[in-house]
């Protein structure tokens, strides 16, 4: 019999989220749920490209193709390339940048698509980093709560405009066409290369095919992947190169690359953040149908209408014993900081639990948030922060400082009916 697994962010955003994940791992590869149709080991990812963007070495530790920088063999591939040094030690992750911020150690910033003063953990100490940096280039398309802080904000390109590649987390990668040129006047892959310029480094692509075709020269996994193979096949499963020329729709068949699995011993660790009399809660945050991520996109759209605040969802007993009522405001508060969300009594939550999202920027669901991440990935761990809940009557600090520091700054409204 056939049994595949399926993971989300459930399972990541803990402190041992990758030993779960490993967990899982040996459970497949225990059962024999390996290398075959059917079955496997499959993330669902939180966005459509996390996969392509690991894949081309995202990570502050991999050059593309998920080859370390330490591999001598690896940097001189690329040194020889991009006519540059490549540091044998890994870079900084998102958590360490702002801290070696506030310390005065990292300077500058370039961030693509992400929104990190509303969507990463403690607001407060995301907020204190990007005001401390000496330069923060923002590149999104809408001016986002991390456009805030910018000294330079650059106009990103949405889907319709983009001419590049999607991977999706079954290694699939599909072509992307634009509908209609840039309204920018630029793609984005082109306002990063004239950075690079200004900086001293001469890049020439002269397309986004082109750039492919350095990802294929460069990465073993990509070697046979091209615009032309695309354009035949309409998309492929890498590994794609001489021994898969066609891509390869299974991994594993015969044998993992290292040889045989190995099973790794996954001990209980428990969380560092601990429940006790004064936040006896957990507060776990997450994501609705109709809103996605920080909302910087559909709350632009009428799916307001479906999901028109953060609310703070608790469970009936926990309420009555807190004095809390339906649709009343609350106060929900760690030991990283307070905000204030109208409750939801709901039975959907465990006793002992509560639950809201971070689709609105005004609630700050992550200035509760903290600090703690996974040991090897420094993934948030949002599922677990303890909290009181108790009535309130009033916004907290952090609430009213960002409606006193953000006049006018309202972007979001519905244009009138003609």
């Amino acid at each position: 019999n056939n049994a595949a697994i399926y993971y989300g962010l459930g399972v990541t955003e803990h402190s041992q989220g990758s030993t779960m994940v490993m967990g899982l791992a040996n459970l497949a590869m225990a059962t024999g749920n390996i290398g075959r149709r059917g079955v496997g080991v499959n993330p669902l990812r939180g966005q459509n490209n996390v996969q392509g963007s690991c894949d081309m070495g995202s990570f502050p530790h991999e050059f593309s193709g998920y080859r370390s920088v330490s591999d001598d063999g690896v940097r001189a591939v690329f040194e020889k390339a991009w006519g540059r040094r490549q540091d044998p030690e890994p870079g900084y992750r998102i958590p360490n940048m702002f801290d070696e911020a506030c310390a005065g150690s990292f300077k500058g910033l370039y961030i693509q698509g992400e929104d990190v003063a509303q969507s990463d953990p403690d607001t407060k100490h995301v907020e204190a980093a990007l005001k401390a940096l000496d330069i923060l280039i923002v590149q999104d398309l809408f001016l986002n709560e991390t456009a805030r802080f910018a000294h330079v904000f650059l106009p990103g390109t949405s889907f319709l405009e983009k001419d590049g590649c999607f991977i999706n987390a079954e290694r699939r990668i599909n072509r992307v066409r634009p509908v209609m040129k840039s309204q920018t006047g630029k793609d984005e892959w082109e306002v990063t290369q004239d950075l690079a310029r200004a900086l001293g480094y001469e890049m020439n692509h002269g397309s986004a095919s082109a750039i492919m075709d350095e990802i294929a020269a460069l990465t073993p996994t990509f070697k046979n992947v091209s615009y032309a193979l695309l354009e035949t096949k309409g998309s492929v499963q890498w590994p794609c190169n001489d021994a898969s020329p066609d891509g390869t729709p299974i991994m594993h068949v015969d044998g993992f690359v290292r040889g045989k699995g190995a099973f790794v011993v996954t001990e209980y660790v428990p969380t560092e953040e601990k429940t006790n009399r004064k936040f006896p809660l957990i507060l776990t945050t997450g994501r609705i149908l109709s809103q996605y991520n920080v909302g910087a996109q559909t709350r632009r759209t009428d799916n307001v209408d479906w999901w028109e605040e953060d609310v703070l969802e608790i469970h009936p007993s926990d309420a009555e014993m807190r004095g809390v009522r339906d649709g009343q405001w609350v106060s929900i508060r760690s030991r990283k900081g307070e905000t204030s969300l109208r409750a939801v009594i709901s039975e959907r939550m465990a006793p002992g639990v509560v639950y809201t999202t971070f689709h609105y920027p005004q609630s700050g669901a992550n200035v509760v948030t903290t600090e703690l991440s996974d040991w090897a990935t420094s993934c948030p761990e949002y599922k677990v922060t303890a909290v009181e809940v108790a009535p309130a009557n009033h916004k907290s600090d952090w609430q009213n400082a960002y409606e006193r520091e953000t006049p006018g700054y309202r972007r979001i409204a519905k244009i009138p009916a003609e």
